[in-house]
């Protein structure tokens, strides 16, 4: 019931225009179903018929086909009113919780299913509204009305309608619940068909390298077998379902026809009678197979309501402060003061780590791969929180700083910018809701990007393609740093940018990062050393803990030291 809950509680924030449109829906309902009574009149005194009556006749007939057909009308205008604002507020609020979730949940999500677990749930959120509080209670509303008139012409066709409704009802939920089973398998296969395709997508350059487009055929039409078999399934549960609810219906009416027959030839009841119970018959059994199929609708949609819903329910691991405090990071000193770290997996990344990175100053992280040095950045914007020891920015708890706001006072580029599929002046601009054109080129041309732009065609108006295809590894760095320029903060990461550029964009980048670091504090994550030889401070990890720390001239004259090792490793294969 939690997922119908967490529905209504959407809903209910426009509750008057929702509770009016059932009310509405309701009155469309009762003068529709006057109709019976004026043929049941028509047929009993069609031979006593007046001009007078039969006009009348047609005035009501008039009066509840067109009351019918307002208020229906009405009733859907007002849940249209409740339902679109309604899902909108879902949207937004799903896409705010993806928002808010942590590093961790986007570095394991499957894009491609998340998507799809979306778009199905948008669609059963809307399905849901549809056959729950309209269709649903439509035609319960006329069973319940059909059931009241039985009463009063006979109560054996009015048993038999109850006992064929409560056994019809058995059966759909058995079979709806075999059904919904076999519906929540065809959807992982349908999720991994999504996520197949869109894995595909995104990394098509590594297929184009390696010529695997056939690979990736094959993979694709292999998991379309398996979600064939499932839906082949899915289908033949649909069919049990409808032979099983169309026979019952048939045999019922059948029952009730037999009996109605009877009462005729026994003079038990007016032809107007039976021309009543008839109508309310035709009615009624439609009416019980359409709410056996919108029951299957319904649970076939609660399933994919359930999986949006879940969304919901991820939980953030690292939380702001209840009472957060005021951060203008007016100088960027950085500590880590005890810090063990160990990740979800249970990995040791960092221990016991002590060190102070002083403000304006630059400071280097240097280490084999798995060392702990992209964790400490990481710890650093609370990506994760410490397992012990704390970390400070001028002197606060960076777990009393809200993340929005410690963020936003640091400023990153990473080993591999990812760049929206905009404009390059869009992808510049984006650390700041109102940045100017004026801010932009002004950044770029800091950044040693701007006589790049300048050649384009459409200049800063440029689409860079998805994750910045279109833009060289140079360009894109440079953008990167463009960005950074912008934000303007106190504390700069610089995590391997030039590890894989030419010479002629190491320059470009070194002189912008040159401008950039002015009277900022810069950490700087390098392989490469050559990069980081003027750095104000190196620190040597390895497995988790600080080994060395100094000057580049300091450690390359420590005997056995491991940070001269690497620098002789580096500079004897440049030699070579």
């Amino acid at each position: 019931m939690k997922v119908f809950k967490t529905f209504y509680s959407f809903l209910w924030k426009y509750k008057t225009a929702f509770v009016f449109s059932l009310l509405t829906s309701v009155v469309a309902i009762t003068f529709s179903s006057f109709m019976p009574f004026i043929y049941r009149y028509l047929v009993d005194n069609f031979n006593s018929l007046t001009v007078k009556s039969f006009v009348v006749i047609i005035a009501l007939y008039g009066i509840a086909k067109i009351g019918a057909i307002i208020f229906n009308n009405i009733s859907f205008f007002l849940s249209e009113k409740a339902i679109n604002p309604a899902h909108a507020d879902v949207k937004v609020k799903v896409f705010f919780h993806l928002q808010n979730l942590d590093f961790a949940f986007h570095v394991n999500k499957k894009s491609g299913e998340l998507i799809s677990k979306i778009k199905r749930g948008g669609s059963a959120f809307e399905n849901i509204n549809q056959d729950v509080n309209r269709e649903l209670i439509d035609d319960l509303f006329r069973l319940a009305m059909a059931a009241a008139v039985f009463s009063l012409i006979n109560l054996k066709i009015t048993y038999i309608f109850l006992f064929s409704v409560a056994i019809i009802v058995f059966v759909s939920f058995f079979l709806i619940n075999k059904n919904t089973k076999i519906r929540v398998e065809y959807n992982k296969e349908e999720d991994n068909i999504s996520h197949l395709i869109a894995d595909n997508l995104i990394n098509y350059e590594t297929v184009k390298y390696f010529a695997n487009e056939k690979r990736e055929v094959f993979n694709l039409t292999e998991a379309f077998k398996k979600w064939t078999r499932s839906a082949w399934k899915l289908s033949m549960s649909f069919i049990h379902i409808n032979v099983s609810i169309y026979s019952l219906s048939a045999f019922a009416t059948i029952a009730m026809l037999a009996i109605l027959g009877s009462d005729v030839l026994n003079k038990k009841i007016t032809a107007g009678d039976f021309i009543l119970v008839m109508t309310f018959v035709m009615q009624s059994f439609p009416s019980i197979e359409k709410i056996v199929f919108r029951l299957r609708g319904i649970m076939r949609n609660y399933t994919d309501l359930k999986d949006y819903f879940a969304i919901l329910d991820y939980p953030l691991v690292v939380l702001d402060s209840e009472h957060p405090v005021k951060f203008l990071c007016d100088k960027g000193e950085i500590v880590f003061e005890n810090i063990s770290f160990s990740y979800p997996s249970g990995q040791d990344a960092l221990k016991n780590i002590s060190l102070i990175m002083p403000a304006g100053m630059s400071s280097a992280l240097v280490g084999r791969s798995g060392s702990g040095k992209t964790t400490m950045t990481k710890l650093l914007m609370r990506v994760y929180d410490p397992v012990e020891g704390r970390v400070l920015v001028d002197g606060l708890d960076i777990r009393q700083i809200k993340k929005e706001d410690l963020r936003r006072n640091i400023g990153i580029v990473p080993q591999e910018p990812i760049l929206f599929n905009g404009t390059i002046g869009y992808n510049i601009g984006y650390p700041l809701e109102n940045a100017t054109k004026e801010d932009i080129e002004s950044a770029a041309k800091l950044a040693n990007l701007h006589d790049f732009i300048i050649t384009l065609e459409k200049g800063y108006d440029t689409t860079v393609g998805e994750r910045g295809v279109k833009l060289s590894g140079g360009q894109k760095q440079r953008l990167a740093i463009a960005r950074v320029f912008l934000l303007n903060p106190k504390i700069i990461i610089f995590d391997e940018a030039t590890s894989h550029l030419d010479s002629e964009s190491e320059r470009l980048i070194q002189e912008s990062l040159e401008r950039l670091s002015k009277g900022k504090t810069l950490i700087i994550i390098a392989h490469r050393l050559s990069t980081i030889m003027r750095a104000d401070k190196i620190i040597v990890l390895d497995d988790g803990k600080i080994i060395e720390e100094g000057l580049h001239d300091e450690l390359i004259s420590k005997t056995g030291g491991v940070y001269k090792m690497l620098w002789e490793l580096q500079t004897n294969h440049e030699i070579e």
